[in-house]
């Protein structure tokens, strides 16, 4: 990799980290290609990019962003998975290739500008997703209004029957 190839990758890296919202760092040695696919095709899936890339451009890239504090995190072999959207769907497809790619470890992450720990970043990986929260918030915004009308619907039952 040439100078300007280096200083390229440097420029889009870093606006890669400057229009993201969260990030996480992993290590992948060993991984097969068969399994390197799957897990970029799920990334993509969720609306997030994966990028592998030389450590030194990787911290040259974070510098003046918000995730600066992922530098001590870019040794050995890294992989960054970055998003602007959906922090959940971002966090429930590096989980789910970590739990099935035992040579993947988690590194680091920050998540919505927070930097979360292992037992953190488990823990929103199975939350439910962003559509599922709102038809729960949704139902149980409903659910008052609609026991009102079942008991307003008994009691002119009641009425009707007296009558």
């Amino acid at each position: 990799m040439d100078r300007d190839q280096k200083r390229n990758e440097v420029a889009e890296l870093k606006g890669t980290f400057s229009a993201a919202k969260s990030a996480v760092v992993l290590e992948f040695k060993g991984l097969t290609v068969d399994k390197d696919t799957t897990f970029r095709k799920n990334i993509r899936e969720s609306k997030a990019q994966y990028r592998v890339s030389k450590n030194t451009l990787l911290r040259l890239a974070v510098k003046e962003t918000a995730f600066e504090s992922l530098t001590p995190h870019f040794k050995g072999a890294t992989a960054v998975a970055t998003t602007e959207n959906d922090v959940v769907s971002l966090a429930k497809a590096v989980n789910n290739f970590l739990k099935d790619n035992p040579a993947a470890t988690f590194k680091g992450a920050i998540l919505d500008g927070q930097q979360v720990s292992v037992a953190e970043f488990k823990t929103i990986a199975e939350l439910p997703s962003r559509e599922v929260l709102v038809s729960k918030l949704l139902y149980l915004m409903q659910y008052p209004i609609s026991g009102l009308a079942v008991a307003l619907d008994q009691i002119r039952k009641q009425k009707e029957g007296a009558a």
